[in-house]
């Protein structure tokens, strides 16, 4: 059994009854009227324990390696060196955003593929809602298909397709030369090549 899939599952059983412990112990505190200190007490326990558990639940059922993900990124990263392998410097031609978090939230979305995820369910993931807001958006700026929207007043994240936009090569490089320790020549003649 792989490592990713044996780690979560400990999570899960490890979690599961702190977790339930947590939830009755709110439970109890709004069936007594507790002070509103003892009541908010409770609550952050419990959301604490709900998040971390809900996270390795998740992660149960999610590949321990996603091969569409890491097709996509050599695709990118071929099509980078292709277009300007000989005109930058490699170190600035490297596809980012490659996290484990990434992988996850992209694999939720393939498994939704066309159909929209509402931005809950991806945040179980990442336990934090800007996180999760953020990884989305570098997964677009890597040249992927997610549109965002809302349902119901639900925000929601789309992956539309799975062909690379490629016109956000220029972008990535860009980004990669804001490195503080990158020379003042180089990023200026890299930028020269982007056309800027």
């Amino acid at each position: 059994m792989p490592e990713h899939k044996s780690r979560p599952e400990a999570d899960w059983n490890r979690l599961k009854p702190a977790t339930e412990h947590a939830v009755t112990e709110l439970l109890n505190q709004l069936q007594q009227d507790a002070c509103a200190q003892d009541l908010l007490d409770a609550y952050l326990y419990a959301k604490r324990l709900l998040a971390e558990s809900m996270q390795a639940l998740i992660r149960i059922d999610l590949p321990a390696e996603c091969e569409t993900f890491q097709d996509l990124r050599k695709q990118l990263c071929d099509a980078i060196a292709a277009q300007y392998g000989n005109k930058i410097p490699e170190r600035y031609l490297v596809v980012p955003y490659g996290s484990r978090t990434h992988e996850e939230l992209f694999t939720i979305l393939l498994q939704h593929f066309g159909q929209p995820v509402s931005a809950a369910l991806l945040r179980v993931v990442t336990r934090d809602s800007v996180h999760t807001e953020r990884r989305t958006r570098e997964l677009r700026e890597l040249g992927l298909d997610i549109e965002t929207g809302k349902e119901s007043g639900v925000d929601v994240y789309t992956l539309r397709s799975l062909a690379l936009d490629t016109g956000m090569i220029p972008t990535i490089i860009r980004n990669n030369l804001r490195d503080k320790k990158a020379p003042a020549g180089v990023k200026a003649a890299a930028l020269a090549v982007l056309g800027e």
